[in-house]
């Protein structure tokens, strides 16, 4: 796969685009949430059997975006944080959304969520000609990347989703006053592998990225500067093993320990990782410059296999509950999750 390469925001954007509020989303009080679409020019490789245009196309592509109602009526320059939802049959933004809430620390600490839609296909009937779709809706939604072995329809597709995270940004750049040293990057899954991506592309636009469930898999990955890192990894995921590998060959993936000592490297930090030793803290901080984090956080559960769910281990949920478990405030008699974890190191 030919690699998109480093670039800034501004002299990255080829892309023809509009964008529209055409509907409301999933909101809390005091939060405003309401959908975006861009309309994004993109060529797509002809002949792909999941790529239904011709070359060129044009994509209608979507994120949800909630702001503080406050931020609404008096604009005030603030952070910005996009979320990333993971791959799966029915992955999307909203359902990504629903599951870890981040307008809810975005109205605890005023700052902007964007979740954004990767691409999938319309159907997965067998036999059926499959449309691309990048917008709310579809199935086997995911992320391009920029792996080494393509995996999922936006890396088998050749789909610009730098380019379309930039696009994002400028969109929301010009609706609200966004402070532009403080923009991040978070994710599940495949979602926290496009925020490495991320950073290692646009890294001078990233000052930190939250990762779960995830390792790097940009094979040229370049970053111009070091990105501070939130990453949280359960030793009993089946799905993406913290030392790679994977359920099936399909989906192999690479050691997620070595991707963070290549982080380790690159942000000029000095990291062990002592997972082995049992009565170690959950969370171990990277020895770093000034000004730059990298922690890495390690769970070891099983989820809820009751229900015969290989990858419970996996799950989001199973995620969030086992950290929270281990982030208990006595004090306040209240367990941090993962989201107020990021948030409390990058935000408040």
């Amino acid at each position: 796969m030919k690699k998109l390469g480093t670039y800034s925001l501004i002299s990255s954007l080829i892309l023809i685009s509009s964008s529209l509020i055409f509907s409301n989303a999933h909101a809390i009080d005091g939060v405003v949430c309401q959908e975006h679409t861009l309309s994004i020019y993109q060529t797509l490789p002809a002949g792909n059997t999941q790529c239904r245009r011709v070359l060129p196309a044009t994509l209608e592509r979507s994120y949800t975006l909630c702001v503080p109602s406050k931020l609404t009526i008096d604009p005030e320059p603030v952070p910005l944080l996009l979320a990333f939802h993971g791959g799966g049959d029915n992955a999307n933004a909203t359902a990504f959304q629903n599951r870890t809430q981040w307008e809810v620390s975005g109205l605890k600490n005023e700052f902007i969520v964007a979740y954004p839609n990767g691409c999938g296909t319309d159907t997965l009937e067998p036999g059926k000609a499959r449309a691309l779709i990048c917008n709310s809706g579809g199935y086997n939604k995911s992320w391009n990347t920029q792996g080494s072995i393509p995996r999922g329809v936006p890396e088998l597709c050749g789909i610009d989703d730098r380019n379309f995270v930039a696009q994002v940004i400028l969109d929301i750049q010009n609706q609200y006053p966004i402070k532009p040293d403080r923009i991040f990057a978070v994710g599940h899954s495949k979602g926290a592998m496009m925020a490495y991506s991320l950073a290692c592309d646009l890294s001078s636009n990233f000052a930190a990225i939250g990762v779960t469930a995830a390792t790097l898999t940009d094979a040229t990955c370049l970053p111009q500067k070091p990105v501070s890192i939130f990453h949280v990894h359960n030793l009993q995921d089946p799905v993406v093993p913290f030392e790679g590998g994977g359920i099936d060959s399909d989906f192999s993936w690479p050691s997620a320990r070595e991707g963070l000592h290549f982080w380790a490297d690159k942000n000029g930090c000095a990291l062990t990782i002592a997972q082995e030793n049992p009565s170690a803290p959950l969370c171990t901080k990277a020895s770093c410059p000034t000004g730059v984090l990298l922690e890495v956080c390690l769970i070891d559960v099983s989820g809820d296999t009751s229900s015969g769910d290989v990858a419970a281990a996996h799950r989001y949920d199973t995620y969030d509950q086992a950290f929270s478990a281990f982030n208990y405030n006595k004090k306040k008699n209240v367990y941090k999750n993962i989201r107020d974890a990021f948030a409390e190191r990058y935000l408040e």
